[in-house]
């Protein structure tokens, strides 16, 4: 039985998904299916930028909305655009936004191989035991 690889840029996908589970704690009634909607639209987001179109402002609300809110600043981030309050200078190497977008990607996977597993909160269930 071989082990699996480490997943590309898994500095990346903890730090995004510890702003996850960081407001999970918050809000204990938060579901797998509010994270993958604020994957989805941080996915969108930067694939529409890969492509070279005009980004539309994220439409979420509510929960949803405060996860993509807490991704964002840290996606910026990532890709050396941006400053996070509590974030040291230089820690982590800046990434191109098609690997933001495959970080994305492997997370928004993650969320519906947990959640099948697991059920409702299977993938924040999965991922809070490593933070």
């Amino acid at each position: 039985m071989s082990i699996a690889p480490e997943p590309k840029n898994l500095d990346v996908l903890q730090n995004l998904e510890s702003a996850v589970i960081e407001l999970w704690r918050s809000h204990p009634e938060m579901s797998d299916h509010v994270v993958g909607r604020a994957y989805e639209a941080a996915f969108e987001r930067y694939r529409t930028e890969m492509r070279g179109h005009q980004v539309v402002p994220c439409k979420l609300t509510g929960l949803d909305r405060e996860v993509f809110d807490a991704l964002f600043p840290l996606c910026e981030w990532r890709l050396g655009r941006a400053e996070v309050e509590g974030m040291p200078e230089g820690v982590g190497a800046t990434i191109p936004v098609a690997d933001m977008v495959d970080c994305l990607r492997e997370l928004k996977k993650s969320v519906e191989r947990h959640t099948k597993n697991g059920g409702r909160q299977g993938y924040l269930q999965f991922v809070a035991r490593f933070i």
